[in-house]
């Protein structure tokens, strides 16, 4: 049996994912110990993340081939949309923020350059290539939800939650189906394509360890 695309494009992607796998914010959330500001500063930069994430995903819908993709993108948007609702407004009523205050958030340089890397790819790449870049985001959350939730800290109340929500069913259900997407695309593309696709999966992934960095580090615009 060939192997499936996602496979191949997980198993090129190894030592980043392992990267993130032992990133200090990760090891420090699973602990509990990690220092809320950090914490904090992830979730505003999630929250103004998730916007574009879901605008990119409705640019995903317009290139679908047929009706079954193009309610897969809509339905994900929305859910976007409903995580930065409720999710994070609710994790930033917990720590003392307002929804104004969330909304005031600026992006981090990390956010902008993930942001705009993603955007690049929705208007100017095919929907193979979006596939590609978007998937490492389903993913990679998937992934260290699951591998968290066995040792998840009873305090802070909040990391155990955010574990919670990400090694969940509910969420685990779209990570599936995006999987089942680039697997369907890549039996029919290209080996050019797939090159080109490769290298979106392994840049986005890259960018996702950034996104944890940036928050470890508080990072802020330098001028």
């Amino acid at each position: 049996m060939a192997k499936r695309f996602s496979a191949e494009l997980r198993q090129q992607s190894e030592s980043i994912w392992r990267a993130i796998d032992g990133h200090p914010f990760l090891r420090e959330l699973a602990a509990g110990t990690l220092p809320l500001n950090r914490f904090t500063y992830f979730i505003l930069q999630d929250y103004v993340y998730l916007l574009d994430f879901a605008q990119v995903l409705c640019l995903g819908g317009a290139r679908a081939p047929n009706i079954e993709i193009l309610e897969l993108f809509c339905r994900h948007a929305l859910g976007a949309v409903e995580v930065e609702r409720t999710f994070h407004a609710s994790f930033g009523k917990t720590l003392g923020l307002s929804r104004k205050q969330l909304d005031a958030v600026p992006k981090g340089p990390r956010t902008q350059a993930y942001i705009d890397h993603l955007q690049s790819v929705a208007r100017g790449g095919s929907l193979a290539e979006l596939v590609a870049a978007v998937l490492p985001c389903y993913w990679i959350y998937g992934e260290t939800g699951k591998r968290l939730f066995k040792n998840r800290p009873a305090t802070p109340k909040i990391y155990r939650q955010w574990i919670e929500t990400y090694a969940s069913d509910a969420f685990w259900r779209p990570v599936r189906e995006q999987i089942r997407l680039m697997d369907f695309i890549g039996a029919a593309a290209s080996p050019a394509e797939k090159k080109r696709m490769l290298k979106l999966f392994i840049l986005s992934s890259r960018y996702e360890y950034w996104f944890w960095e940036q928050a470890y580090l508080l990072e802020s615009w330098p001028v």
